[in-house]
């Protein structure tokens, strides 16, 4: 009996975690500027408006109520006062259960030893540390070994038993060649039951200077506009 390639493939990513990581670091980055218009949605609170543009191994992430940062792996950066800082690592989105960390691209040297912990129908899991400054202890990522992305994220804080929220990335389409979510469903667990849900809608977006993607274009004015 002939067996499956991508039984084949999960069960090679499976014996190399750091492999794993490295292509899905590389999935992550986009080879074009692409942009996605966020609705995010929280329980018993008004929806929020931004935009994500992504280029290569950064994204720029504004509000509607003003918050402007760039996004690397590990790594926040925000505008305060028309000066660059970097972003407390438990810095939220706009008072959200989402952290900014949470929205940045994932980079394979942000976490330490890496180890996958199982593997079943929804993919491959992978347990590894994060590599301070972070709000998390622990990491768990659950990554689809075929599109090399990761379709959720189990978040642990204080101690590796203390499990804080999780995120579930769903409906994922292709842009510039690159497998994006189109929704993101974040279940926080403590101190206070509740989700989070946002809806990302893709495209490619060549009028993106590419300014925007350093601390100078961080102070500049915004470029986005606000209907």
């Amino acid at each position: 009996m002939a067996i499956p390639l991508l039984c084949l493939a999960a069960a090679s990513w499976a014996s190399d975690a750091q492999s794993l990581l490295a292509a899905v670091a590389l999935e992550a980055q986009a080879p074009r500027p692409l942009r996605a218009d966020l609705r995010i949605e929280r329980d018993g609170a008004p929806p929020l408006e931004a935009v994500l543009l992504e280029d290569g191994r950064r994204r720029y992430l504004e509000t509607k109520a003003g918050l402007r940062a760039l996004l690397s792996p590990g790594k926040a950066i925000i505008a305060r006062d028309g000066t660059v800082v970097r972003a407390e690592p438990g810095t939220p989105l706009d008072g959200s259960d989402v952290l900014l960390v949470d929205l940045a691209p994932f980079g394979s040297r942000a976490v330490d030893v890496p180890q996958v912990s199982d593997e079943g129908p929804l993919g491959v899991v992978i347990t590894a540390a994060p590599r301070p400054p972070t709000p998390y202890v622990l990491l768990v990522y659950t990554i689809d070994p075929e599109r090399r992305v990761i379709v959720r994220t189990k978040y642990y804080r204080d101690t590796i038993s203390n499990l804080v929220k999780m995120a579930r990335l769903d409906d994922f389409v292709s842009v510039a060649g690159r497998w994006r979510p189109s929704t993101m469903t974040v279940e926080t667990f403590r101190p206070v039951a509740r989700t989070t849900r946002i809806t990302l809608r893709w495209r490619e977006a060549p009028e993106t200077p590419p300014a925007l993607f350093t601390g100078a274009g961080l102070r500049a004015p915004s470029p986005i506009g606000w209907p």
